[in-house]
């Protein structure tokens, strides 16, 4: 008989969308009290209860009534909504986000104030976030979790050819559906409230920490290639179930991601393919400029995965041993190709080593080897040519 304690139970709908990263229902009581019947409502949506509340605002479940479909509101905290520029922001970017139609992303609906409350409706995802997920169960299963980064690569390759960079990748952003289908939500909005975030709630900021590019650590300014590095550290999360830094503020997180390669134990990946591996080394890369697009994430992931789809959000679930099958040491990539197109490898493991190289042969070594062996091939030339010359003479 299967062992009821490990197995799947859908997750309470009020864990459905997050705020920022304090969700206030991650500890929930057993048997919650019957909420109040809300009488809010925002444009034409009716509001039917609140899922979620924190200090960037809070999220609550309607029914469109035009569209007659449920949806989610998602409104600025006070606090936010009192700065002026703040509130102006926020709205600009939900508006950009609004232009972005891509089954893996939330769609925005419609974005409007009321009250001097700036609102977002979007559509309501029947599932769950993969932070909530997490939580509950632990890393997931590795291969599925592959399908997971695959789909949100797609819908980044999307926003990225419309000059759109989400800023702010982390599991409470991500979303799966009960069918399998994987959404990424809040597209821009970190960039609306970044500053307020860094300054009064350690929390959220923390919690985004943990997924930032160095280049974004720095305080530079950044493009696609952030959400890269971003999806990379997510996907570690997702398959190790933990962030790889850890620390008790946003600084010395951040100052880890700028100075530190990100580690992979053999311990930990070792289940996957080897050019999945290198894939995600080649995504987490310090060097923004050595990470690969996000339409090349997708298409290699798709090459080792097959269908990206996930069939229900039970195949997430589907736990293996991490430790079964740990490849012995690959052979690096040739230094023509880059580090996420090498074949995966099926070596025996006679002799597991503890880590992936993240060191590859430089095309200027590969170099320097050619024309010392020119330089031989020459030398052998000129000395059989003198030796002829000799020979020629003596003969003469």
């Amino acid at each position: 008989m299967p062992d009821d304690k490990h197995a799947f139970k859908p997750v309470e709908e009020q864990t459905l969308l997050e705020v920022g990263s304090d969700s206030a229902t991650s500890q929930q009581p057993a048997d919650p009290p019957p909420e109040p019947e809300l009488n809010l409502r925002f444009g034409q949506v009716q509001v039917t209860r609140e899922l979620g509340a924190g200090g960037m605002g809070k999220v609550y479940k309607g029914q469109h009534l035009g569209l007659d479909v449920p949806v989610a509101v998602k409104t600025m905290g006070e606090a936010l909504a009192r700065d002026s520029m703040g509130r102006q922001r926020f709205l600009r970017e939900a508006r950009t986000a609004a232009k972005l139609d891509h089954p893996n992303i939330v769609r925005v609906l419609d974005v409007a104030e009321q009250d001097g409350t700036p609102y977002i409706v979007m559509e309501f995802v029947d599932g769950t976030d993969l932070s909530a997920l997490l939580k509950k169960h632990g890393p997931l299963a590795g291969m599925a979790a592959l399908k997971v980064i695959a789909q949100v690569a797609d819908g980044l390759a999307h926003a990225h050819a419309q000059g759109i960079v989400h800023r702010d990748i982390k599991p409470h952003n991500i979303f799966v559906a009960k069918d399998g289908r994987v959404k990424l939500g809040d597209f821009g909005l970190a960039r609306a409230v970044e500053a307020t975030t860094e300054l009064t709630m350690p929390g959220a900021a923390i919690g985004t920490a943990h997924y930032m590019s160095p280049e974004q650590s720095h305080g530079h300014e950044i493009d696609q290639r952030s959400d890269i590095y971003s999806l990379g550290i997510t996907a570690w999360h997702l398959i190790t179930g933990a962030p790889p830094y850890n620390g008790t503020t946003p600084v010395s997180i951040a100052v880890q991601h700028v100075n530190k390669e990100v580690p992979y134990e053999r311990e930990k990946f070792g289940h996957l393919p080897d050019a999945a591996v290198y894939l995600l080394i080649s995504m987490t890369n310090r060097d923004a400029a050595q990470r690969p697009s996000a339409r090349e994430v997708h298409d290699r992931l798709a090459q080792m995965v097959g269908s990206v789809r996930l069939n229900s959000l039970e195949d997430l679930l589907e736990h293996g041993s991490v430790s079964q099958y740990v490849p012995a040491a690959p052979t690096p990539p040739p230094p023509s190709q880059p580090a996420w197109t090498q074949p995966p490898m099926h070596a025996t493991p006679m002799h597991p080593t503890p880590a992936y190289p993240h060191a590859y042969p430089t095309s200027s070594s590969s170099s320097n080897k050619l024309l010392w062996i020119a330089l031989a091939v020459i030398g052998v030339i000129i000395l059989m040519m003198g030796g002829c010359m000799m020979m020629l003479m003596a003969g003469t």
